[in-house]
């Protein structure tokens, strides 16, 4: 997958001359926590939730409204923009995008095609692509995971044994075990009976770490 199959396309943006209550107001209806700041049709910046919130007067301050309101008024989106602005394409991986954000402390990227900004590509993209990467769809089926050591044909072994019980194969994912010798690997299938499934994983010595229905989380709200 690629930037452009996760990100926001043609996002809100605001000019420099844009006033911290106008961004605000912008924020609160579009229910967006980032606006790229453009000028001429160039990127110049990113204005964030958090650079509002920093902007604005602290509760303890002794201006009356009105004049609070005025001085609001004199800030622009130009003095409290963070620039320069870190940007990818939108043909970057997913993943490379992902590790920039991860490594960076960002929250989001602008996405230009050439000089052009024609999306922007935040954490609850990257969250909403995982979770649908790894859900495989609204299927019912049942859920594996599983302990295997590193080595090549291990995943053509598991699907193999999955076919082989009836199963179909609706999602794999894999995450490299402390050490890097072993790897857990998360198998999501349909069909498949869940005793003999277990049974026959085992018996080739892969370890079965854990096995439910699709969905079965202990999730509540609580006082």
């Amino acid at each position: 997958m690629f930037v452009k199959d996760a990100m926001t396309p043609d996002p809100i943006t605001v000019s420099p001359q844009t006033t911290l209550p106008e961004i605000a107001q912008i924020m609160r209806e579009k229910k967006i926590r980032r606006v790229p700041v453009v000028e001429d049709g160039r990127l110049v910046g990113i204005v964030s939730d958090h650079d509002v919130m920093a902007s604005m007067p602290s509760p303890a301050t002794t201006l009356s409204r009105w004049e609070m309101n005025a001085l609001l008024d004199r800030v622009t989106a130009r003095e409290i923009m963070t620039s320069p602005v870190y940007v990818t394409s939108p043909d970057c991986p997913l993943e490379e995008a992902a590790r920039v954000l991860i490594e960076r402390k960002f929250g989001a990227m602008p996405v230009l095609d050439g000089d052009k900004l024609v999306g922007i590509i935040t954490e609850t993209d990257f969250f909403r692509v995982f979770v649908e990467m790894l859900s495989g769809g609204e299927v019912p089926g049942l859920r594996f995971v599983l302990s295997v050591e590193e080595g090549r044909g291990v995943l053509a072994q598991i699907g193999a044994i999955v076919n082989e019980n009836g199963g179909n194969i609706i999602a794999v994912a894999t995450l490299n075990e402390p050490g890097g010798k072993r790897k857990r690997v998360m198998v999501k299938e349909q069909g498949a009976d869940a005793g003999k499934l277990k049974a026959a994983l085992e018996a080739v010595d892969i370890d079965v770490v854990d096995v439910r229905e699709r969905r079965m989380c202990a999730i509540r709200a609580v006082p």
